[in-house]
Order: C-alpha cells, then sequence, then structure tokens
C-alpha cells in the first residue's frame, strides 16, 4: 500500500511525498487507518519498523484537518535521544503547516523551554520527569491534550515510570484518542492499556520474521584481547558506503574502542550517559550529518539512535538482556532496507549467546577466524581527530581496565615516572621502586641525598641534624649512645632502657585485664549484684525472697 492511497490531508501529503515516504510499512499499514478513524490503537512491533510514522501521521492528518489549536498532542517517550528523533520527524510532516513540536527534555535549561511553551500551537514531545515539573508549575497546560501517545510503553515501565505515566494520563482530561505502542507486551502494558484505552485495536508484527529476512548475522569467538585488532581489521578491510555503531555492555570501553579506531584513522565517536545533554545532542548531530563513520553506544542508547543509513552494527560484548541484542541490531535495515550484525562472543559471553538464540529460536551463523585479522594491522596511519573529548588517550586507569573492570589476571608491575624521561613520559622504573623502599639512592654526588626517590639540598640535612643536636641535649643523650641504642636493636637486643622498663609492671596489660573483670561484671545475674560488694557483711538471700519482696511480699 502507497501513502498517496491514504487520502490524507494536502499538507501532509506533501511533506510526505518530500521525505521520500512511498510505501507503507507492515505496521503503517494496519496503524494508520484506524487512527485516521479516531480508534484507540496498541502496537507491537520492534524499533526500526516505522512505528513513529504510524502515529504521526492519523494524529497530524486529524489536527490539520479539525484546525485544532493549542497543545493538542503529548507523546511521552523514555529517552532523550528518541524524544529528539520523535520531534524531527514531526517537524519534517508539519513543514507546511503553522503548527510547532516542542521537545521537553531534562538537561536542558528551564527558561528555554517556558520560552518555547508560550503560545504553542502544536505538540509536545516529552520524557515524563521534565514534562511532571513543567505542568506542576503551570508553564505546561495540558487540559486541552486531545491525543497521548506512548511510544516505547514497554521500556518506560521498566524504567519507573508507571506513576508518572498514569499522573499525565489524569492531568490529560480532554483526551480523545490514546496511542500506545511497545516492542513487547507484558502484563504492565496490558493493564495499563486496559484501564486507560478505550477497545483499542491491537496490532502485532512478528518481530523475529523482520529479523531473520532483512538482517545477515553473523558471530565470532574471540579471546577479550582479540576484540579489538579483529575490529579494526574488519573495519578497514571492507569498503563501507553507510555507517555503523559498536555496542558495548560497558562505559569504560567507550574511550578505549574510539582511541585504538582512531589511531587507524577510522571517523569515530562515543556516546554514553556520562557526557551532558549538549554533547550528546551534538554528537548525534555530527554522526547523522555523516562527519563520523562510526559511533561507540551502550544499551542506553541502542533505542534513541535512529539514523537510516546504518550498514552494520558490532557487538563487543553480547548484550546481557536478550531483548537489548534485538534492538541492536535493529538499527540496521531500517525503512525496509537491509543489513548486517557482527557479534563477538568471548569466554564470557558464551551464556548470554545461549539466550539470544533461544530467543530467536535458531543458531547465528558463525564466521571463521584468520591469524592475521587477530594482530593490528602494521603500517603508518594518519589519526582520526575528531574535535571532541575523545581526541585525547584515555587515562591509564581506564586504559588497564578490561570490560569496566580491573584485568586480575595481569601480572604487569607498577607504572613509575622516570626522572629523566621527560614530561608525561612513562617508563619502567624498577630502581626509583627500590629507591622509595630503600629510602636512598645510588646517587653519591656530595651534597646531595635522595630521599624516596627526591633529591634533598644540603641545608636540609644540616638543619635535621641541628635539631637532633637540640634533642640531644634536652634528653640527656647523645649521638654514639642512640647509634649504639640503634644498633642494639637491629640486632634484636634490648636497650639498657628498655631492659629496666621490662622490670615494671605491665600498666597496658593491668588496663586489659581490668577491662575484662568489669565485663565479666555486667554479665552477672540481676540478683548476684550484691554478692560483688566486698565488705558488706550480708548473708546470701535466696532468689525466692528477692522475688517475694520485689512484689511486695
Amino acid at each position: 500500500m502507497k501513502f498517496e492511497e491514504l487520502n490524507l490531508e494536502p499538507n501532509l501529503q506533501r511533506a510526505i511525498q518530500e521525505a521520500g515516504f512511498v510505501e507503507l510499512t507492515p505496521i503503517q499499514e494496519k496503524a494508520i487507518p484506524p487512527g485516521m478513524e479516531g480508534k484507540d490503537v496498541t502496537g507491537l512491533a520492534q524499533t526500526g519498523t516505522g512505528k513513529t510514522v504510524a502515529f504521526l501521521v492519523p494524529t497530524i492528518h486529524t489536527i490539520l484537518n479539525k484546525g485544532i489549536q493549542g497543545i493538542s498532542t503529548l507523546i511521552l517517550a523514555p529517552t532523550r535521544e528518541l524524544v529528539i528523533q520523535i520531534s524531527e520527524e514531526a517537524e519534517k510532516l508539519l513543514k507546511h503547516t503553522d503548527y510547532r513540536v516542542v521537545s521537553i527534555i531534562g538537561g536542558t535549561d528551564y527558561k528555554t523551554q517556558n520560552k518555547d511553551l508560550e503560545g504553542l500551537n502544536g505538540l509536545i514531545v516529552a520524557t515524563p520527569g521534565r514534562l511532571i515539573d513543567l505542568a506542576r508549575s503551570g508553564t505546561a497546560d495540558l487540559e486541552k491534550v486531545e491525543f497521548f501517545i506512548l511510544d516505547e510503553a514497554d521500556r518506560m515501565l521498566d524504567m519507573g515510570f508507571i506513576n508518572d505515566i498514569r499522573w499525565l494520563l489524569h492531568k490529560c482530561k480532554n483526551r480523545k484518542q490514546t496511542l500506545l505502542f511497545s516492542a513487547t507486551l507484558s502484563v504492565e502494558v496490558m493493564r495499563l492499556a486496559y484501564r486507560f484505552m478505550n477497545e483499542p485495536v491491537e496490532i502485532q508484527i512478528n518481530p523475529d520474521k523482520l529479523i531473520t529476512e532483512r538482517i545477515d548475522q553473523k558471530l565470532v569467538h574471540l579471546g577479550r584481547e582479540e576484540k579489538m585488532p579483529y575490529m579494526v581489521n574488519s573495519i578497514l578491510g571492507e569498503e563501507m558506503e553507510g555507517q555503523g555503531i559498536i555496542f558495548t555492555n560497558f562505559k569504560a570501553n567507550i574511550p578505549k574502542i574510539v582511541y585504538s579506531l582512531r589511531k587507524y584513522g577510522i571517523p569515530i565517536t562515543g556516546i554514553s550517559s556520562d557526557l551532558d545533554q549538549k554533547k550528546r545532542l551534538r554528537l548525534m548531530r555530527d554522526f547523522k550529518s555523516g562527519k563520523f563513520k562510526f559511533m561507540v553506544a551502550t544499551d542506553v542508547a541502542s533505542r534513541g539512535i535512529d539514523v537510516e543509513n546504518i550498514e552494520v552494527v558490532f557487538n563487543f560484548d553480547l548484550p546481557q538482556d536478550t531483548e537489548n541484542y534485538v534492538h541492536r541490531i535493529g538499527r540496521t535495515a531500517r525503512a525496509g532496507r537491509v543489513g548486517k550484525s557482527i557479534s563477538f562472543c568471548s569466554e564470557s559471553d558464551y551464556i548470554e549467546l545461549e539466550k539470544i538464540e533461544k530467543y530467536l529460536k535458531q543458531k547465528i551463523d558463525v564466521i571463521p577466524v584468520e591469524e592475521e585479522t587477530l594482530v593490528f594491522p602494521s603500517g603508518e596511519f594518519q589519526t582520526f581527530m575528531g574535535g571532541d573529548a575523545f581526541d585525547n588517550a584515555p587515562s591509564e586507569r581506564n586504559g588497564n581496565r578490561n570490560q569496566g573492570g580491573r584485568d586480575r589476571n595481569s601480572k604487569k608491575p607498577r607504572r613509575e615516572f622516570s626522572q629523566n624521561g621527560g614530561r608525561g613520559e612513562k617508563t619502567w622504573n624498577k630502581d626509583s621502586r627500590d629507591n622509595r623502599r630503600e629510602g636512598q639512592s645510588k646517587d653519591s654526588r656530595p651534597g646531595k641525598q635522595k630521599f624516596g626517590g627526591k633529591q634533598r639540598p644540603e641545608a636540609a640535612i644540616q638543619e635535621a641534624q641541628e635539631f637532633l643536636q637540640k634533642a640531644d641535649n634536652v634528653f640527656g643523650s647523645s649521638p654514639d649512645r642512640r647509634d649504639k641504642n640503634f644498633k642494639n636493636k637491629k640486632k634484636g637486643k634490648p636497650r639498657p632502657e628498655n631492659q629496666r622498663a621490662a622490670s615494671q609492671p605491665n600498666h597496658r596489660q593491668d588496663k586489659r585485664q581490668k577491662q575484662n573483670n568489669d565485663y565479666d561484671k555486667k554479665k552477672r545475674n540481676l540478683f548476684d549484684i550484691n554478692e560483688s560488694r566486698k565488705g558488706s557483711g550480708k548473708k546470701k538471700e535466696s532468689i525466692w525472697k528477692k522475688i517475694k519482696s520485689f512484689f511486695g511480699g
């Protein structure tokens, strides 16, 4: 089915043609017609199936036909990247109208968002948390919202947004149509649909069929240390027309991967939750514009990256959640295209591999490994400079980490800064470690002495000697006697002062014994407390008499 057969509003139809949309995807073909009729819709489909257009087209068509003014539509999404993606798609479809789209996300200042919401005539696309803040302050007026859309509903519920969603649903009292889209149909999603939707039209697209048909999945068995050189050789050895994404489970791996690939001239950047919102948005724009050929990301960004030109997806680590595997490789093969995924399986990934293949109900094809691909390529390469924080080499702390943690099998000696190695140069310096331990240097130049690997001036030595002389005068000691005591101590012989002290009582031991006695008293029976009083002269009373006297008997 083609878009021109839907009889859409003329301005919307014109925008769709300019965007290059011709054929409807399965989810669009099933969701748009009932949506245009004003019915509630629940769509079960994976990412990459075109569901963003599936809920935007019927909503915008109704708004333009009826001429609805004010804030008519509220679209909720779980991540900031997904909010930006939906907003960009909505702006394309509203290109020839006077309606606007406002993105409400965390990490941006309130003043800018308050200004954007003033006199808004159009749509709000938001994450729940920030929108609730603006709604409670009265800046975001949701009383006139007629279209309520939930995208990635299962993801939002997993992130703990259920109470926020319910609050916003109750706030939109004028709601006439609700559209809910989810990758999985969990019990919480079904309960939410039953509670707040009116006999929705249920649409389900088989995700497994889409994956096996459009994505060429491959698997490579590698050691943990073999992943990086293999990936470098794979990228350099194959000419790509499109772009690629590299997924890892650990944020600490992102700078390592970026730095390693940039050394060989590969245009790559990374994105993670450690970056502030402005940097993340800027990197996403640069990636979409083609400045970078590859991007490294964690699963946090796997549902927020929507680039049509993704040709290959690398799984540097197999995801611990089997559904995330589907979301990762779903970044390729967008809008009916074909794609490729290459997953690395090391000794720590076999459990995840078994779960993934069971979830897919099929085995992933294994690629044979050639020995030369396990060594970094030789030759001269021009380092790629991306103009971001990854241009600098990662710190040694991150460099020694292995998959987000310390490699416990590594037995390399500690790195030391050499005195004559130049600023910032690191060398293996065993002598500096030995000198620091012994407190002396092999350098015996006159007038200088080494202590802890540092040169000490003669003036400091003279000052220390004067201080010792004053101490000897006050305490009645002498250098010869002090040296003699030091030698005796070294041989294990007690000093004369220690011999005299040995005959004295051990006060520390007496104090410890007294504490033990006090502790024993606390453990005694309450009725035996009189026994501990010496010289009281009272006879020991029976317990029965004490109990009777206690009750007044």
